[in-house]
């Protein structure tokens, strides 16, 4: 018995350090492709926290302040989205107006699919409430959507809007 206790020893040994390489390999793969998302999570969590914000004051108004929105819009959209907002917002306010309506933004999940360089992916879902100053009972509607954030001047900018 004596002379297989170094075989099984030398046998673990190899598996085990057969293991740690394909591990190793397997760890640094996944930041292989550039996506910072799978490995840096003070970068993953500054984006979904800024493109949360930003969803959230873009697409939360207040019939009576419906400038403050605009100007939330302009501050945290560029590129594309800037006209894909534009163009759904003007039914928005006007609705807001005519109805006399508020509507809450609520980010109940963010999570980033991809963050390469100056450019992530963001799922997000969201749960609205709008409520008419007349009274009545509240909406309420989930919904999906995924966003192309870039980083413009240190800050994480909503590029790009698709609902899901």
């Amino acid at each position: 018995m004596t002379g297989r206790t170094p075989r099984l020893l030398v046998a673990l040994i190899v598996l085990a350090t057969g293991c740690a390489v394909w591990f190793g390999l397997e760890a640094s793969s996944l930041g292989s492709d550039g996506n910072a998302a799978l490995v840096d999570q003070a970068a993953t969590a500054e984006v979904a926290d800024q493109v949360g914000a930003g969803v959230k004051a873009v697409f939360s108004y207040d019939y009576s302040n419906l400038a403050r929105t605009e100007r939330a819009a302009a501050d945290v959209l560029t590129g594309e989205a800037t006209g894909q907002y534009r163009d759904q917002f003007a039914s928005a306010r006007k609705r807001a107006e005519d109805q006399k309506l508020v509507r809450t933004t609520t980010v109940r999940s963010a999570g980033v699919r991809s963050l390469r360089g100056e450019e992530a992916e963001v799922l997000l879902f969201l749960d609205q409430q709008t409520i008419a100053a007349t009274g009545g009972t509240p909406q309420s509607t989930v919904s999906q959507l995924s966003v192309t954030a870039r980083r413009v001047d240190g800050r994480w900018k909503i590029s790009r809007l698709t609902a899901l």
